[in-house]
């Protein structure tokens, strides 16, 4: 009997084995026996199925890879609704894995029982076990997949929920803090309601560059609402707003005429006063931080530039990542999620532009944006 007949004559035997390994674990776990059943069946069958489909020398590397057809053609396996029912009923991932470890050694043990191991057995026992155990790789790696995405979609839907039902709250604590600074306090008092403003506006930034990272995460883009605007006035109303929330930096912007463009405003002015407010952030405090904007016929480009700290090669290209910040700048810049470079990025391609940053301890830092007009 060929190990594929094995499996399907002795299905209800596995699966007996199957639950009571669920019986086993520690009170309080999860693995009921109806989750362990849930799709068990589905699964071994595929197995069986799998091993009596030819492959090609080329496809058995591809799969012994993680690169088996179904993963690679986008198809969903057995292992599709086993994966995702295992996030909704609560599992670890250590949890779903060990479950293929049950099902792998039951298995092999009922094939090691029925003698066909031990050389007198069926005709190319080994040949079968090594393709029982590469099905079994392939819908765990497959499963473990969707596990995994399952539960990152969950907890990005879970952060931009959050975020959203912040933001409520946060505005009454700023209109209050506004309301209270417009009124006759003593100077102590006022003090106090200028920082609950500033820490308000803070967490708004922050609350707003959540929603645009979860936004772009759950497979969405960020909203755009393309208009004629100067890029030149934007770059000068962003730098002022900056100069009120930091008086001491000194901030310049250099320009030769208007650069008008059809872009969204709103978005780059959220772009810049990324880039600007990351220089002011890690450049040095007894330096300037200079905007330059250029134009051309075919794109509008800005610059921002800063001394202080090169930023290593290493790093350069992963600076634009999401949450790349490490310990120590999210210790000294708690203001921040460390998302902003990583949104402006996103605004910028969403414009079909691009931007780039080159660093080091004698020219300084300096981001460059373009714009396709």
């Amino acid at each position: 009997m060929r190990l594929s007949q094995l499996i399907l004559a002795n299905m209800e035997r596995i699966l007996v084995r199957w639950e009571a390994f669920a019986k086993s674990l520690p009170p309080g776990g999860r693995m009921s026996q109806k989750a362990l059943r849930n799709d068990a069946e589905r699964m071994l069958r595929f197995v069986a199925a799998d091993m009596e489909t030819g492959q090609s020398p080329a496809e058995q590397t591809a799969k012994a890879e993680g690169h088996g057809p179904l993963l690679a053609s986008g198809e969903l396996s057995a292992a599709h609704d086993h994966g995702m029912q295992r996030v909704v009923d609560g599992f670890d991932v250590d949890q779903m894995v060990s479950e293929y470890r049950v099902l792998r050694s039951t298995v092999t043990d009922i094939w090691k029982q029925s003698g066909a191991l031990d050389g007198s057995g069926a005709p190319g026992a080994v040949d079968q076990l090594i393709r029982f155990n590469e099905s079994i790789d392939q819908i765990l790696a497959e499963s473990v997949m969707l596990f995994n995405a399952k539960l990152d979609r969950d907890k990005d839907l879970l952060t931009a929920v959050l975020g959203h039902d912040l933001r409520n709250p946060l505005t009454a604590i700023a209109m209050s803090a506004e309301a209270l600074m417009r009124s006759e306090l003593r100077r102590p008092e006022l003090e106090l309601a200028t920082r609950i403003a500033r820490s308000a506006s803070r967490m708004r930034a922050m609350i707003h560059d959540l929603l645009d990272f979860t936004r772009v995460r759950l497979g969405g883009r960020l909203p755009m609402t393309p208009e004629p605007c100067d890029l030149v006035e934007l770059c000068g109303h962003v730098v002022d707003e900056l100069r009120q929330a930091h008086p001491r930096r000194q901030l310049t912007v250099r320009a030769d005429g208007r650069c008008v463009g059809v872009w969204d405003a709103g978005r780059l002015s959220q772009l810049l006063s990324n880039l600007v407010g990351n220089a002011i952030q890690h450049g040095s405090a007894d330096t300037p931080v200079a905007v330059t904007v250029r134009c051309t016929a075919q794109a509008g480009v800005v610059s921002v530039h800063n001394f202080g700290p090169a930023i290593p090669p290493q790093r350069q290209e992963a600076i634009f990542d999401p949450l790349s910040r490490g310990e120590k700048d999210r210790a000294e810049y708690g203001g921040s999620l460390g998302l902003g470079l990583y949104i402006a990025r996103e605004i910028a391609e969403a414009h079909s532009g691009t931007i780039s940053v080159h660093s080091s301890d004698e020219a300084g830092t300096t981001f460059n944006l373009s714009l396709p007009r």
